[in-house]
This record gives structure tokens, sequence and C-alpha cells, in this order.
């Protein structure tokens, strides 16, 4: 017997009242999870830039941001990407990306399952020709322009490559991290993370010791950012509020394992986009790696990614520009909409 996917009695629901509907598509990429808007969500006429979306949707609309990822819908995982009709800096579609806390310049597992539902869903036309195993597409973020390739085999999706910004390391101090004194680099992927080899400090990155992880990267972030985080090149305040792990495999310097702390305190399940550039970078920049290489990262779950560079350009810092491959698969389609009557239409910050 086959069940109404959208029975009747949901469109009556719907249309009692004005539930300002938003329809989304779910995906997941290397296990973390990425909604992608599809519609619903309307910008004023004036807005029509990534940047000025932005700022639209978190100083006038951030409703949307709350009941996209907040929970009871969300968590604190769950992240979206609100998809622009912008050609800006040569790029064929923008985006702007919402977290649990903020809108952050990028995301990379977000990139990479926006760039798997485009192809899937054919989100913009005529990008394959039948022979073509590969194709290429540019997206405009907050952090700028970036590009997503698609890789396919007999008309089936593997993977996604993501040709991320310019990664670099900001810079290293010293300090006590989970009571030993560390070596602490800043290290920059689209995002920054305060970075630190687990096992210099006694710190298993094991699933079990998830706990624990998180207790070191709360006190970690709370000291380092402690009066702020400021650019020891140019004095420029940096917004740094996540927290890199790695450990090295001691049989290989092209495998690496990399477990993220976001707030309010969840662990990344992939081994983050933005956070593998930038660990990239920073095996480039000490010489562990030549750029050339492809090193895979691997998260807490054991999903992986790969990471070579795309270009390299030095000047008083080394910065790479890593392309990251991944994979990303739909999980299932969600009508969003908010009952009038619900105290918690518009979601809470998740615990």
């Amino acid at each position: 017997m086959t069940q109404t996917l959208f029975p009747p009695s949901a469109l009556d629901w719907l249309a009692r009242s004005e539930r300002q509907q938003c329809v989304a598509v779910d995906s997941h990429t290397a296990g973390n999870p990425t909604r992608i808007v599809l519609s619903g969500i309307t910008l004023p006429p004036g807005v029509k830039t990534v940047d000025a979306a932005r700022a639209w949707l978190r100083d006038h609309a951030d409703h949307w941001r709350t009941r996209l990822v907040h929970e009871p819908r969300g968590g604190g995982l769950t992240c979206a990407v609100v998809p622009i009709e912008t050609k800006e800096d040569g790029c064929d579609i923008g985006a702007v990306i919402l977290e649990p806390g903020s809108y952050p310049p990028m995301c990379g597992h977000c990139m990479i399952g926006f760039g798997s539902v485009i192809v899937e869903l054919d989100l913009l036309p005529n990008l394959w020709r039948d022979s073509e195993t590969s194709t290429s597409f540019r997206v405009r973020t907050p952090a700028g322009p970036i590009g997503l390739t698609a890789h396919r085999e007999n008309g089936r999706l593997l993977s996604v490559t993501l040709t991320n910004v310019e990664s670099f390391v900001v810079g290293t101090t010293r300090g006590k991290v989970n009571g030993v004194d560390t070596s602490i680099d800043l290290l920059y992927g689209g995002d920054y993370y305060i970075s630190v080899d687990a096992k210099a400090i006694g710190l298993s990155l094991d699933r079990d010791n998830a706990t624990e992880i998180v207790h070191v990267a709360r006190a970690l972030r709370a000291e380092y950012t402690q009066g702020g985080v400021r650019d020891p090149l140019d004095g420029k305040s940096l917004d740094v509020y996540q927290v890199l792990f790695y450990e090295r495999d001691p049989e290989s310097a092209h495998r690496v394992k990399i477990v993220v702390v976001a707030p309010p305190g969840v662990i990344d399940r992939s081994p983050c986009g933005t956070g593998s550039s930038a660990m990239f970078a920073k095996l480039v920049t000490e010489g562990s790696v030549k750029p050339t290489d492809v090193v895979t990262t691997r998260s807490i779950i054991g999903s992986t990614f790969t990471v070579t560079a795309h270009a390299v350009r030095k000047g008083q810092r080394v910065f790479v520009t890593p392309d990251v491959t991944g994979s990303a698969y739909i999980n299932g389609f969600l009508t969003i909409a908010a009952d009038e009557h619900d105290a918690l239409a518009d979601g809470f910050a998740p615990l």
C-alpha cells in the first residue's frame, strides 16, 4: 500500500492560519548535518548580495536562524544554508550560513553538502554534459568566493571537492592546557581555530572520551579568548570561538585525526572542512608535508576528508588554498511551520 507523502490533513492544517512555511532539504556531510533552504525566506527588494543578505537576516530576521537550527527542530550541531541568487565576484550562486550561535563566514561541511544538493536537485541547471564525470561552479560566501567540483560515476554523485579560501597559521603561543604547558596555534581555514596537539596534553580523542574533550575545550577557549584575540601582524580583532584538537598518525604524516569543538560545547561529527583546511595549512607551513601531498583527516566517528593544495602563496605568512574532498548525502525533506500559539515556535538555544 502506497501512503500519501503529504496528506490532505497536513495541507488543511497549514492553511488554517499563517504558518510561515519554509521548505528545506536535510543532508549530512561525513556525519555532520546541513539544512538547505529551498523556499520560504523572502529577502527585501534591495537585498541582493551575500553580505547584505547576511546582515538583513542577522539584524531583522534572526528568527529564521533560530527556527532552522535551534531546538526543538535542530540542535547544537545543526547548520543551515540560505541560497542567494547572485553573480557577484564571478560566482554562480551565493550562500549565507546559519549556525546555532552565529552567522559564520564559512563552513566546509555545509558547502560540501550545499554543493551535493545543488547537483542532486539540479538547482543550477545545465551543469553537466552527458559525458562529463566532473563539473565545477563557484559560490560566494561571506568569507569570499569558493569553488565546488562535483565528481560522478555512471550518473551517481560520488564526492564534492571544496576549493576553500586561503588558509594559514595566524600565530603560535604557549600556555597551560589540561594542566600541561604546551604550544597553542591559532589557525585560519575560513574560520578561526585554537589548535592543540591532543597527545601533548594527554587527551584521548576517542568518542568515549567526548565529555572530557568538551570540558578541556571549554576551559581552553575561555582562557585563550579572555580579553579578546588580535592578529599579531595587524592588531585586528578576531572572532575566535572554536577549538581544534588534533592527533598525528605515528605511522604517516599524511593522516591526522581532527576533533573540533564548537559552542555551546558540541563535537563536529565530520573532520571539519575549514578545520581540515587550517590543519593542512599548518602542516605545509611547518614543512611536515609538501603542498602537493594528499592528507587524510579523520573525525571522531571515523569519517574522512582528503586535503591537498590548490595553490600556495608566500608573503608574511604561508597562504594555502586547500582542496577538501568529501561526500554528502540527502537525508530527507522538511516543511517548517510556526504555530502562532507555540511559545517555542522560534526555537531555543541548544543546551
